[in-house]
């Protein structure tokens, strides 16, 4: 569950147009790596953003597999694999969409995400990431399973388009 009471963070999350997600860490998470049911989140998630006109991708260092493959065939969902340079790689989707990192929501968990996580109009990290990340994003939001933080965030843009 995510509570917002910073009328600041409010604002910046309206200005939100795409919602970016690191994948291991925060998508899938060690200890349930069913990928069948984080495919399933993410075309539900999809396909709820599109319906709001709201862009969602992920961002991984990981190399493309069956899993990222996977990922891409699903409408509305963009997805950067061998991505080192993660602030390079979101800022030619943003050219492509004409948006800006002011428009972006970033979810991650590691020391490479700090740049993204820098450069976003909002800055989230799980509660399990590294401590060095969780010092530098807006806040941090409690996942449990695989797909759990797609809800939480479905959550907050319902919470906001009613406050």
């Amino acid at each position: 569950m995510i509570i917002i009471l910073d009328k600041d963070i409010k604002q910046k999350i309206a200005n939100v147009k795409i919602f970016l997600f690191d994948l291991d860490g925060v998508l899938i998470l060690n200890k349930d790596k069913n990928e069948d049911v984080l495919l399933n989140c993410v075309k539900e998630f999809t396909k709820k953003l599109k319906s709001k006109k709201y862009y969602a991708g992920i961002i991984t260092q990981r190399k493309e597999d069956e899993l990222t493959n996977n990922l891409t065939a699903i409408d509305n969902c963009i997805v950067i694999t061998s991505s080192f340079n993660k602030v390079g790689g979101v800022q030619a989707i943003l050219k492509q969409l004409n948006l800006t990192f002011s428009n972006v929501l970033y979810i991650g968990d590691d020391m490479l995400d700090i740049p993204l996580l820098q450069k976003a109009g909002i800055a989230i990290a799980p509660n399990s990431a590294r401590r060095e990340v969780k010092r530098i994003v807006d806040f941090t939001i409690d996942i449990d399973i695989n797909g759990s933080i797609l809800n939480n965030v479905l959550e907050m843009i319902e919470k906001l388009s009613y406050d």
